[in-house]
């Protein structure tokens, strides 16, 4: 016949079968059917045995066959106390490395600065106009761990933009950024210059997007206006700086704490694009 203390563990085993089964369909149920991804019934479940239910069961017949070894064959209310707190020090003990991980992390923002930006024209391949390009220098004298994340969580992500007072263009879409390259796995200790180009919203989609876009398509070469009236509103607007906001959220640089060190015209990059093919489309 069993002992009192090998038919607690059992019952403790079948509490975290049963208790993990019905987690899975819990979140099953929570989740809906909406989202990227949308997991089943049993793929939660098999998820949650792997994670929790297996090793879980297996930590506590490790402290049963202790308390066998000790001689505490009749200490059930340890035993009991032990197996019933053991899921919530096994969470807690998971969690804790991503929770460090994310402390460092933060402590590593805190103290990662702006040093420099400067900025350019952005030519085409054939020599005109058609945006800005901004190289910026960012300092990270601990490092910036990645977070699984690529690029990097709280990476300093550039935004460029024009005030409305100043014209109906709010920002400039990213053609293309060296973010990705330069920050993979996580920046390193020291500093690490991040170049943007970018273009007004106006332009064509092969100018904001030329790999997915490709200017072989005439569709791809249309401007881009809300209306006639954004049309002469943006060409009409004279040189003005471009703002910049440093994120996620401004955490590196606040909306329109600082601007570009030249003066633009956003009629010169218009005239730049048609330059190089693009068109006005009904």
């Amino acid at each position: 016949m069993a002992s009192p203390l090998t038919k607690r563990a059992a019952q403790l085993t079948a509490l975290y079968w049963a208790g993990g089964t019905v987690l899975a369909a819990a979140i099953a149920l929570s989740q809906g059917q909406g989202g990227w991804i949308v997991f089943s019934w049993l793929e939660l479940v098999a998820v949650a045995f792997a994670l929790y239910v297996i090793p879980l069961t297996a930590l506590l017949w490790i402290g049963w066959a202790i308390f066998r070894w000790r001689g505490w064959s009749a200490a059930l209310v340890p035993f009991t106390i032990f197996g019933v707190v053991l899921p919530a020090a096994y969470h807690g003990a998971f969690l804790v490395p991503g929770l460090v991980e994310r402390f460092w992390h933060e402590r590593q923002l805190a103290v990662a600065r702006i040093e420099e930006t400067t900025d350019n024209l952005l030519m085409s391949e054939r020599g005109h106009p058609i945006g800005v390009r901004l190289a910026y220098r960012v300092n990270f004298p601990r490092g910036l761990n990645a977070l699984g994340q690529e690029p990097p969580a709280d990476s300093p992500s550039l935004s460029l933009y024009i005030p409305h007072e100043k014209s109906t263009l709010m920002h400039f879409a990213t053609r293309d950024t060296t973010l990705l390259p330069v920050a993979r796995g996580g920046f390193p200790v020291g500093t690490t210059t991040v170049t943007v180009d970018a273009v007004p919203a106006f332009m064509p989609m092969s100018f904001q997007l030329p790999k997915a876009f490709p200017k072989s398509d005439p569709r791809n070469l249309c401007f881009r206006w809300k209306d006639a009236e954004d049309r002469r509103r943006q060409l009409a607007a004279g040189p003005q700086k471009v703002l910049m906001e440093i994120g996620p959220y401004g955490r590196y640089v606040q909306r329109g704490a600082r601007g570009t060190g030249h003066d633009y015209r956003l009629a010169d990059f218009y005239e730049g694009a048609r330059a190089e093919g693009a068109t006005e489309c009904p």
